[in-house]
């Protein structure tokens, strides 16, 4: 996954890679670590704020994703986080509709 994803979007905290799967199931990986996000809570809204995003996007069908944190967003208990992931997930969903179909 890490070495040759199909798609990927990076953000300034954060670095997203895609990977097309035989399913029809979207997979979500988070690599979000006590060093780039220090309290627990962090880490969690984080994560729950990627996995809204990604449960909007209807087009993220069968893909394997992994997200990685840079650094601890500044905004991370703010709305405007929210919109920043939507960006970045509609960018990716994006992206993979323009791979050809055989790139499975």
């Amino acid at each position: 996954m890490f070495a040759s994803p199909d798609v990927r979007v990076s953000g300034r905290d954060f670095l997203v890679l895609a990977l097309r799967n035989q399913s029809n199931e979207t997979r979500i990986g988070f690599v979000t670590s006590k060093k780039k996000l220090k309290r627990a809570v962090a880490r969690n809204r984080f994560r729950r704020c990627f996995r809204e995003s990604a449960r909007r996007i209807v087009r993220l069908n069968g893909v394997d994703i992994v997200i990685v944190a840079r650094s601890a967003p500044d905004n991370l208990f703010v709305t405007a986080f929210s919109h920043i992931t939507d960006t970045a997930l509609e960018k990716l969903a994006r992206k993979l509709d323009g791979l050809p179909s055989t790139h499975l």
